[in-house]
C-alpha cells in the first residue's frame, strides 16, 4: 500500500500569532526592561547596603532571578509558528516506544493501540526491555514488531538504538509507552521533513492525568509556558528543544550522530548532538499526544534528579566540547537551559537571608520598605502583565493562570536540584530509571525532611531573635525578616502537607468529591473557575495598559528620588510615596 498523502486529507493550518500581538508583547518587553535597569540602579544604590555578606547574597540571588525573568522575555520577543507545507514525498515511516520490566501493560497496550491508528502507513516497534511475554502476545495481535536485547546499555537510548537496526524508515517517531498519539499525528509533523535540512520535528507534551493529584496539578503547571511561548521562541531561534516524548527524527540525522544520543537528559543530548551538525528543528505548538505527568512526590523527584544530574553533565562536559559549532543563539540555549536547575541554590539562599539576619541582628540592606514597594511594584506588575499577556499563545484555556501550585513545587524541589548539582560535580552515578507511572500515594515523611527542617530553623530564628533581642524587635528591618522567613515556611510547609499524599487522598475522597456534597460543591467550583479565569482575561486585556502606567510610575519615582535640581515636578508622586511608606512602616512597628 503506498504511503497517503496529507493533501487528501483536510488538515487545519496552524494559527499564526498575530501581528499586532507579537507587536505588543516587544514593547511591554521594552517597556519592562526600561523598569528593571530602573529598579536595579535604585537597588544597589550604596546608601542601601547593609550587612556586607548578607547584602551580596541577596543581590546575587536576586541576580539569578532576573536573569531567568530575561531568559522567558527573550523567547517570548519572538513566538512564532512554522508554515507547514504540502507533503509531496512519500516518506517510509517507523515509530517506536518503550517499555520497562514494571511498567503497567494496560497502559503500553493502549499505547501501542493507539499507534496502530495513526492515520500515515508506518511500520511499529515495541523496544521491550523486559522481553515481557504479555507484551509479545499484544505485539503479535496487533501487528507491532516487538524487539528485545540482551546486552543493556546506554537505558533508553540503548534500546532505541538497538531497534534503528531493524528499521528501515525515512523518518522515525519516538514515543513515550504513555503518550497516547492522535491518528493524524504524522500528517501534520511529515510535511516539514520536506525540507532536508531539517533533522527533528518536535510537537507539544500535554498530560491526561493533571487533576490526579496537587503533585501532578503542579507539576503540568511547569511546562505550560514552555510548551507555548517558549517553545514558539525556540522555533525563531532555531533552538527548538528535543524532549524524550513525540519527537519526530529524520533517520539519515540519528544516522549522521551515531543514533540517540545517551544520557540522564538523552533528550537534550540529542538535540545538540543534531544542531552541532548543522540540522534545523521545527516546532509545531499542536497537542497531538497526552502523556502522564508524575503525580506522586517520590515519582517527581525521581525525575527532576534525574533531570538535573543529566543536563548539568551536558553543561559541564559536552556543551564545551560542541561550543564552536553551534549557531550563538544555540550558544545561549544550550549554556542557559539547564541553568534553570540553579534554583535549588539560590532557593537556599533566600531560606538562609532571614534566618541569619534574625539570629545576627544583621540586615542584608537597609531601606523603608514602603519606598522598596515601590520601587518593585511597577517591575513585578510588568512581569506579570507580561506573563499573562503570552498565555494568550498557551494551547488550552485551562493552562492559564498565575501557576501557583507549580511555583510551590519548584520551590519545594530545591535540594533535589541542589543534590543534582553536586553529583554532577564529584561525578556521582545516577541510574537511568524511568519515571513511574504507576506510584501509589503514600505520606512522604523522609522527602520532606530537608523542608521540614527549614521550617524549623526559620521558625526556631524568629523565636531566638524575640528572645534574644527583644528590644528591637519593634524594629522594621527585624519584623521585615520575621515576616519573609514566615513565607518560607508557609510555602515549604505546603509541600509537606502536599506531601501526606494518604491523607490528601483521603480529604479528596471522602469531602471534594463526596456524592451528597456535589450539589453545593459542583455550582461552587464553576462559579470559583469561571471568575478565576475572567480575571485573568482582564490582566490579558489590560495588560498593554497596566504595563504603560508601571513604566510612567517607576520612571517617575527614579527621577524624582535622584533629579536633585527637581527640573521635573513630581510633587505629587513624592507625597504618595511619602504617604505608603509612611503607613506601610508604622503597620510594621505597630501589628495592633
Amino acid at each position: 500500500m503506498p504511503p497517503l498523502s496529507s493533501d487528501h486529507i483536510a488538515l487545519p493550518r496552524l494559527e499564526h500569532p498575530k501581528t499586532g500581538d507579537v507587536r505588543v508583547v516587544r514593547f511591554m518587553i521594552v517597556l519592562g526592561l526600561l523598569c528593571m535597569a530602573s529598579f536595579l540602579f535604585w537597588f544597589i544604590d550604596g546608601d542601601h547596603m547593609g550587612y556586607a555578606p548578607l547584602y551580596w547574597l541577596l543581590t546575587t540571588a536576586l541576580g539569578f532571578k532576573l536573569l531567568r525573568t530575561l531568559h522567558e522575555w527573550y523567547h517570548y520577543y519572538s513566538v512564532s509558528v512554522p508554515e507547514r507545507p504540502a507533503l509531496k514525498t512519500a516518506f517510509t515511516v517507523d515509530v517506536f516506544t518503550t517499555a520497562c520490566p514494571g511498567e503497567p501493560h494496560s497502559m503500553i497496550i493502549e499505547t501501542l493501540e493507539a499507534i496502530q491508528n495513526i492515520r500515515y502507513p508506518h511500520t511499529t516497534y515495541l523496544c521491550d526491555e523486559g522481553d515481557d511475554p504479555v507484551l509479545k502476545a499484544a505485539c503479535e495481535r496487533l501487528g507491532v514488531k516487538h524487539v528485545t536485547r540482551t546486552i543493556k546499555k546506554d537505558a533508553k537510548a540503548g534500546n532505541v538504538n538497538n531497534a534503528l537496526q531493524y528499521a528501515t524508515g525515512d523518518i522515525c517517531l519516538i514515543l513515550d509507552p504513555d503518550h497516547v498519539p492522535a491518528p493524524e499525528f504524522l500528517d501534520e509533523v511529515l510535511p516539514f521533513f520536506e525540507n532536508p535540512q531539517v533533522g527533528f520535528v518536535q510537537v507539544v507534551q500535554a498530560y491526561s492525568n493533571r487533576k490526579e493529584s496537587l503533585i501532578a496539578y503542579g507539576a503540568a503547571e511547569q511546562t505550560y509556558s514552555f510548551y507555548g511561548p517558549m517553545m514558539m521562541g525556540m522555533n525563531s531561534y532555531g533552538t527548538v528543544q528535543a524532549i524524550g516524548a513525540n519527537c519526530t527524527f529524520r533517520r539519515k540525522a540519528l544516522d549522521s550522530i551515531g543514533g540517540h544520543a545517551a544520557g540522564l537528559a538523552e533528550d537534550m543530548h540529542t538535540a545538540m548532538q543534531l544542531h552541532a551538525k548543522g540540522w534545523k528543528s521545527v516546532y509545531v505548538p499542536k497537542i497531538l499526544t497526552r502523556g502522564l505527568v508524575p503525580a506522586t512526590m517520590s515519582a517527581y523527584y525521581k525525575q527532576q534528579i534525574k533531570w538535573a544530574r543529566g543536563t548539568f553533565e551536558l553543561l559541564f562536559t559536552v556543551y564545551p566540547k560542541l561550543f564552536r559549532h553551534f549557531t550563538w543563539r544555540q550558544k545561549i540555549h544550550y549554556f542557559t537551559l539547564p541553568l534553570y536547575y540553579l534554583f535549588g541554590v539560590f532557593n537556599l539562599i533566600d531560606f538562609a537571608i532571614p534566618i541569619l539576619a534574625l539570629v545576627l541582628a544583621e540586615f542584608p540592606w537597609y531601606l523603608p520598605l514602603g519606598e522598596f514597594l515601590l520601587m518593585f511594584a511597577p517591575f513585578f506588575c510588568i512581569s506579570i502583565c507580561i506573563r499573562h499577556f503570552t498565555q494568550r499563545w498557551f494551547h488550552e484555556q485551562n493552562e492559564n493562570g498565575f501557576h501557583l501550585f507549580g511555583g510551590i513545587l519548584r520551590t519545594g524541589t530545591w535540594w533535589v536540584f541542589c543534590l543534582g548539582l553536586v553529583y554532577s560535580i564529584l561525578r556521582i552515578r545516577v541510574p537511568y530509571i524511568p519515571t513511574p507511572k504507576d506510584d501509589k500515594p503514600r505520606n512522604n515523611y523522609l522527602l520532606n525532611l530537608p523542608n521540614l527542617a527549614v521550617c524549623g530553623i526559620s521558625v526556631g530564628a524568629i523565636y531566638y531573635s524575640q528572645i534574644e533581642y527583644g528590644h528591637l524587635y519593634s524594629n522594621p528591618y527585624v519584623q521585615m525578616m520575621a515576616l519573609f522567613a514566615l513565607v518560607n515556611v508557609t510555602i515549604l510547609g505546603s509541600i509537606v502537607l502536599i506531601g501526606q499524599e494518604k491523607w490528601v487522598h483521603w480529604f479528596r475522597v471522602n469531602f471534594i468529591q463526596a456524592p451528597v456534597l456535589q450539589p453545593v460543591l459542583m455550582p461552587l467550583r464553576m462559579l470559583i473557575w469561571r471568575t478565576r479565569h475572567g480575571f485573568y482575561g482582564s490582566i490579558r486585556y489590560f495588560a498593554l495598559t497596566l504595563t504603560m502606567l508601571s513604566a510612567v510610575l517607576s520612571i517617575g519615582f527614579m527621577i524624582e528620588k535622584y533629579d536633585t535640581n527637581h527640573t521635573v515636578d513630581f510633587k505629587a508622586i513624592k507625597q504618595m510615596s511619602a504617604k505608603y511608606s509612611h503607613l506601610l512602616n508604622a503597620v510594621f512597628q505597630n501589628p495592633n
